[in-house]
This record gives C-alpha cells, sequence and structure tokens, in this order.
C-alpha cells in the first residue's frame, strides 16, 4: 500500500494455475475449441471494392451453410433432389431410380454417414457460428445434398450426357461451373471423398480432375493430351477412379489451385524483395530485346527467362480470358488470403506479375500474338482493365518469380549499358578536342551534301530520258 513518503508497497497477486495460452503461443498451437477454417468468407478488402462485389456470390446454386436458403438460389434445390436419387440408385445397384425403396435409400445414407468425417469436423471447416442454425441432421443433409449435386452435374459434362435435358430440365452449365469454384460456396472435399468411395467408378476423383482440366486449362502440352489418353483408356475399363493421385485437397476451388500452381515453382526463387522497383511492360521488354513466347507448361507460377546473347526469352504459360477469368482468379486470391492460413499467394503473385506486363492494349496484343492469352472475352482494351482491377488490394510474395524478374532486370541493364558504351566511346573517339569536333560535323555535311547532290544527279538523269523518249524536249 502507499506510503507518506510517496513510495508504495508491491503487491503480490497469487496465481492458481499455470499460464497455459502462453505455452500454446510460444509452440505454436491453436488454443482448445479453435481451429483453421478452410472455408471462410471473402476478405473485405477484396469484397468491398464496388466491382468485385458480383464475383463471391453464387448466381444460380448454393453449396454449403454461407449462401444456403437464399431465394434466388432455391429453385436449384430440386435439382439437388435429383441428383441425389441418380446417386442412390447406382451406389443401391439399382438402374431404376423409381424403384429405389426406403430401405436401400437408408443404407446408402448410413454408409455416407460411416465414411464422412464426424459433424464436428466438418463445421469447423467454417467460421464460427456459420453453421449454428442447423442441427446436426440438417447439417448432414446440406452435405449430402450438394454433395450428390456436384458429384452429378460433374459426370453429366464428362461423360457428356444430356440426361435432365432429355427428361426436360435445363441447367445453365456455364454459372454452375462459376458457382462450384466461389470460395464462400465450397463444402469440404471430405464429403465427396466419401460418396465417391460409394460408387468410385461413375464418379472417382480422377473424373473430378478431368473435369477441372476440361473446364479452365488451355488445351496443349504433353500432358494434357497423356491424361486424355490414360483417361479415356481407363473409361473403357471402367477404372477412372485410378488415373490420378489423390492428394489431400480441402475443397473443389483448392483442387483447382492445385492443378494451375506448382507450389515448387513459386517459391523456389532464392533471391527476393524485387518486386518494389522492378516494373516493365511488354512493350518495353520487347524494346530491349526481351522477347515472349507460349511454353508447354500449364502451371501459372511456372515462369522462366532464358538469357540469350542477344535477345533474351520470356517464357509463359498460357493462359484463357474470358467472361469467368475475373471471378475464378479472385476467388482463388481469396483463398490464399485467408488470415490465419498458410498458402503460398502463388495465384495472387501470378495476378500481379500478368498486371505489371499489361500497361496498355499494345501488351495484351503482343500476348495475343505470341499464343499466351486467349482472348475469349472480346477487345484487348477489355482484357487490360481486367487485369488492372484484378491487381486491384492484392500484394504478391517477396520472393515470386524474383530470378525471372532479377534476369529482365540484368538483361535490361546490360542492354542500356552497352548502348551507353557505345555512345560513350563514339563521343570519346571524336570529341576529344574542339578541332576534331569540328572535322567530324564537317565530314558529315560534305557526306549529306555528297548524297544529296547523288540524288540530284540521278533523277535529272531519269528526268531527261523520260522527256527524250516521249518528245517532250522542245
Amino acid at each position: 500500500m502507499a506510503t507518506g513518503t510517496g513510495t508504495r508497497d508491491d503487491v503480490i497477486i497469487p496465481i492458481s494455475e499455470e499460464p497455459v495460452w502462453l505455452f500454446q503461443i510460444i509452440k505454436g498451437e491453436d488454443p482448445p475449441g479453435r481451429s483453421k477454417p478452410c472455408i471462410q468468407e471473402v476478405a473485405k478488402t477484396l469484397s468491398k471494392i464496388e466491382s468485385n462485389k458480383t464475383c463471391f456470390h453464387p448466381c444460380v446454386v448454393s453449396f454449403g451453410p454461407y449462401h444456403h436458403g437464399k431465394h434466388h438460389l432455391k429453385p436449384m434445390e430440386h435439382y439437388k433432389e435429383v441428383a441425389s436419387r441418380w446417386f442412390i440408385s447406382l451406389t443401391a445397384g439399382n438402374n431404376r431410380v423409381g424403384a429405389i425403396t426406403n430401405e436401400e435409400a437408408k443404407n446408402v445414407y448410413d454408409k455416407f454417414i460411416a465414411k464422412v468425417p464426424s459433424v464436428s469436423s466438418l463445421r469447423e471447416c467454417y467460421t464460427d457460428g456459420a453453421t449454428d442454425e442447423y442441427n446436426d441432421a440438417d447439417f448432414l443433409r446440406m452435405m449430402f445434398l450438394d454433395g450428390c449435386f456436384i458429384l452429378y452435374f460433374i459426370h453429366l459434362v464428362v461423360e457428356g450426357s444430356d440426361d435432365l435435358l432429355q427428361k426436360g430440365h435445363y441447367l445453365n452449365q456455364p454459372l454452375i461451373i462459376r458457382d462450384m469454384f466461389l470460395f464462400e460456396n465450397q463444402i469440404p472435399y471430405s464429403v465427396l471423398t466419401a460418396l465417391m468411395s460409394l460408387k468410385p467408378e461413375h464418379c472417382g476423383h480422377g473424373s473430378v480432375v478431368y473435369f477441372i482440366y476440361m473446364i479452365f486449362l488451355p488445351p496443349r502440352g504433353f500432358s494434357f493430351i497423356s491424361h486424355m489418353i490414360t483417361y479415356f483408356g481407363l473409361l473403357v475399363l471402367g477404372q477412372v477412379t485410378l488415373t490420378m493421385k489423390e492428394e489431400p485437397c480441402d475443397h473443389l476451388l483448392d483442387l483447382l489451385r492445385s492443378q494451375v500452381i506448382n507450389e515448387a515453382a513459386g517459391s523456389s526463387s532464392s533471391r527476393s524483395g524485387h518486386w518494389h522497383y522492378y516494373f516493365r511492360p511488354i512493350s518495353e521488354l520487347k524494346a530491349v530485346g526481351i522477347q515472349v513466347s507460349a511454353s508447354n507448361s500449364q502451371s501459372w507460377s511456372d515462369v522462366k527467362f532464358r538469357k540469350g546473347f542477344i535477345n533474351s526469352h520470356l517464357e509463359l504459360p498460357q493462359i484463357i480470358v474470358d467472361d469467368s477469368t475475373k471471378t475464378r482468379l479472385l476467388n482463388l486470391a481469396a483463398y490464399e488470403m485467408c488470415p490465419d492460413g498458410s498458402l503460398y499467394r502463388a495465384v495472387t503473385s501470378y495476378i500481379c506479375f500478368l498486371d505489371s506486363l499489361i500497361y496498355n492494349v499494345d501488351d495484351v496484343k503482343e500476348l495475343r500474338y505470341n499464343n499466351i492469352l486467349l482472348n475469349r472475352l472480346g477487345s484487348d482494351e477489355e482484357v487490360a482493365n481486367l487485369f488492372k482491377e484484378l491487381a486491384t488490394n492484392l500484394s504478391p510474395e517477396s520472393n515470386a518469380y524474383s530470378d525471372v524478374i532479377l534476369g529482365m532486370e540484368e538483361h535490361s541493364k546490360r542492354h542500356f549499358n552497352h548502348v551507353r558504351l557505345w555512345i560513350s566511346q563514339f563521343f570519346h573517339n571524336n570529341f576529344t578536342s574542339p578541332w576534331t569536333a569540328i572535322s567530324l560535323v564537317a565530314g558529315i555535311f560534305v557526306i549529306l551534301l555528297t548524297l544529296v547532290q547523288t540524288i540530284y544527279s540521278v533523277l535529272s538523269y531519269y528526268k531527261r530520258r523520260y522527256c527524250v523518249e516521249y518528245g517532250l524536249l522542245g
């Protein structure tokens, strides 16, 4: 307690228990009951941008809890029931949907419950409170119906089936595909895995990967051809699920990211920090002797710079730019921006890198001319504006493409150094004294006069010859 001299006694507060929370921080552990959700709401830094607001919400179908029950999405709930009947009939070994018994349906659902992770672990994939309005039964029902619809739709696209169309229904395929790859519109991939394990030959992991190849990746390169041959070969044998090794993934958007990004290529650069001061569009790179060409790689992170004696080459993977590009890239970037995630921002860095290469329409034309950019959007100006909008509020990894950027920088310096060296040598050799400079200028003047006189003489000769030939001389 305080004393009259202005000092005070120390007050000791007894601590009855160990600071476990502090030990968890030191070890990097999460507090009990807390997990890192892999399906979150889009960060405000992206969703608050006016031009981005339509890029994160589903147009026709919802998956998961964030947009479930919205009025404009309710019509698609009927098709989820259609898809579940299809899935149950296949799994039960009954090809006639109308002939499914209640016992068969319950047996399939019970198998799904046994295969899928616990309800609590599925809930933890979403942010706190996002699933509170659903009891366990309703939440599992939503996961089952959403999963069946996703696999059914992929089956229709991959097999080229018009099953629903024959029944008088219409599915807006482009919009459904768009909605399937929205960050806020995901379900845990473990739900799809549980369903696929019940009837793998009709909707296995290989079918899902092939679906992504069909929809999003440009058809070039040996890897794509090889994949098609493998897929159709195993399709004949009824072994589609063996075409791809199942790598762990969080959801469909995460699987898409794993197909377009090579993590090792994007994060293996040994240098860092070059993003801060080196930005040159394609037109300027071309002016200093850096040519661009399309590579056979499907990975957006697989960008290479090859030094040459005179010209160097920047190799870029192909990218399709269409009406869905902005939505797809922004949702991949939103996934990488999860505040408690540990993803390398590979897609984000790719967007920023392309933005640095595209300054105006001429840069887009150059990329299109070299088959790097497949423009299915509209005018080249629209594409240039698209990448300007995409890069707003995005920050790349500091070491992304750093070896490539450093190579371009060194080439540019070497180019300008050669020009400077030539100019300095020219001035040094010819302007060391006033008399040398005067002599050089006089020599150039004499050469120009001689050139003009020669041209005049040649023109006079042909003019006289023309006049003689046509009798125009007096």
